[in-house]
């Protein structure tokens, strides 16, 4: 590792928290890092940056005294052939291309041809989607190679199981933490929870609420008293965090007192011609004790909600959406509908809408898409869409775009939006949907209505990588460049075509 890089990262971490490993250089820059006084670490740190960095300005490129690394292991898994396809897809394919390559080569049981491991390795520095489908099919060699470039560390430090690498935990940057004690809650989610009660015991503001958003990977009640006692936390975003979390714990303490509050609030009567009636009325006046469940007695000022109201959007988004269905006897579609009639109908949406952001409800998000979404609110159409499982997803993303010019979203939005909430190894679109899809966008294409809609020329290429192979052809042939219309979208097409190849080539 460059020494300046490596002071730096220290410098970064804290020199109270670990001590720097000066660079060991030999030669004059050597004797005079050795004459740096060290009596002050910080003041040392900077001068040693100093030297080094004149150096490096002078064209010296000093590097660490020891001995050459140990050769890589011997490889278990064949190499995969198909060195040129693969290359390409490197350097030029969508991200998306690059983890179907990953996929495709580790389905083979094969690893990464060894000269490509460099860039696959920087592909997986930049983008973090990338580096499951790339740690399957890096090889030992690659592991190896990683080790020897900081920049590569996500790939030579993997986190397994609890005794992996806790120098992670116990002296990283906050990132580096969280992705350790992120994957531990994955295998082991009790040792994960006794850290996390530790560090909130010390841990500034920031890290308590990153430490919090950390127990949302395998939640569950077992978790409820750490978060009951984080109530009571200094921070505000701490005490929030804590309160929507425990909100979506099935049966949890605070659960159950939100809706012992909210219950009385919701009266069932039977109308003689009418039938039932579901009424909602908002609290008269505010109960002192209310304020140990974080539901506050002062509104924010320029809050469009009156007093009541307020008090009842704090105490409706912290109530399980499951609740209102059981006690409304309502879908909720029907729940919805209700609330525009009601006199608190404001307060009631943007509580649900708090709520269904938080408790992530497939039959809520599907509702939701079908209403108006509350103004300056926590949820957007594509919040809403990333909750829906893949094949009622796109369903209504091929609703959205018929209907774009309602959502008020350019097409090259709802398409960039809709691609960035998939998962890198999820499924291709049906045949079906794609179909309308392709038709519906080169349509709108040909007609000239979209030439102005710039960022469409990228997402339709990323948009080529979910396709299934009985949509290929309909979407690389048929263009008519010759209309003025489509040549802004020439290079598009072209690019379209190539993926398209290469991807059919992956099949091969």
């Amino acid at each position: 590792m460059n020494p300046i890089a490596s002071l730096a990262n220290q410098a970064l971490l804290g020199t109270d928290r670990r001590l720097p490993d000066w660079p060991a250089l030999e030669g004059p820059i050597g004797l005079v890092l050795g004459r740096i006084p060290r009596d002050s670490t910080e003041k040392a740190v900077l001068q040693t940056a100093g030297v080094l960095a004149t150096c490096r300005l002078a064209g010296t490129l000093p590097e660490k005294v020891g001995e050459n690394p140990p050769p890589s292991p011997e490889e278990t898994t064949p190499e995969d052939p198909r060195v040129d396809l693969l290359s390409a897809i490197l350097a030029d394919g969508p991200e998306r291309l690059q983890a179907e390559a990953f996929r495709r080569v580790a389905a083979h049981g094969r690893h990464l041809p060894h000269r490509l491991l460099p860039k696959a390795l920087d592909c997986g520095r930049r983008c973090t989607a990338l580096r499951p489908s790339l740690l399957a099919v890096l090889g030992k060699t690659g592991e190896w190679l990683a080790e020897k470039n900081t920049a590569w560390a996500f790939a030579a430090h993997r986190v397994d199981s609890e005794s992996d690498n806790i120098a992670v935990w116990e002296h990283g940057s906050l990132d580096q933490r969280l992705v350790y004690v992120t994957a531990l809650r994955l295998h082991d989610p009790g040792k994960a929870r006794d850290l996390l009660i530790e560090a909130m015991k010390s841990e500034g503001a920031k890290e308590r609420c990153a430490f919090l958003e950390a127990l949302s990977t395998g939640l569950s009640p077992a978790d409820e008293d750490l978060l009951e006692a984080t109530l009571n936390d200094k921070s505000k975003e701490a005490r929030q965090m804590a309160g929507r979390l425990l909100s979506t714990i099935p049966g949890s303490r605070y659960s159950q007192r939100m809706t012992d509050i909210i219950a009385p609030l919701l009266k069932t009567e039977k109308k003689l011609l009418r039938g039932t009636v579901v009424s909602l009325d908002a609290p008269l006046s505010y109960d002192p004790a209310w304020k140990a469940n974080l539901i506050e007695e002062a509104k924010p000022k320029g809050l469009g909600l009156g007093e009541r109201a307020w008090w009842l959007f704090q105490i409706v988004r912290f109530v399980p959406l499951s609740w209102w269905e059981t006690q409304t006897g309502m879908t909720p579609a029907e729940c919805l509908r209700w609330a525009q009639k009601l006199d608190w109908k404001d307060a009631l949406l943007q509580g649900w809408a708090e709520a269904q952001a938080v408790q992530r409800r497939v039959e809520w998000a599907e509702a939701f898409l079908d209403t108006p979404l509350p103004s300056n609110g926590p949820l957007s159409i594509f919040d809403l869409l990333e909750t829906l499982p893949p094949p009622l997803r796109e369903v209504h993303f091929l609703k959205l775009l018929v209907d774009h010019q309602a959502t008020s979203f350019a097409t090259s939005t709802l398409v960039d939006r809709f691609l960035k909430g998939l998962p890198f190894d999820g499924p291709s679109l049906t045949p079906a949907t794609a179909s309308k899809v392709v038709k519906l966008l080169k349509q709108r294409i040909h007609s000239g209505e979209l030439r102005h809609d710039w960022p469409l020329r990228q997402s339709l290429v990323e948009f080529a990588c979910l396709l299934p192979r009985e949509s290929f052809d309909d979407f690389a042939r048929g263009w008519d460049l010759s209309k003025e219309e489509l040549q802004p979208f020439a290079e598009a097409v072209s690019r379209i075509g190539i993926v398209l190849d290469q991807r059919a080539q992956l099949d091969s």
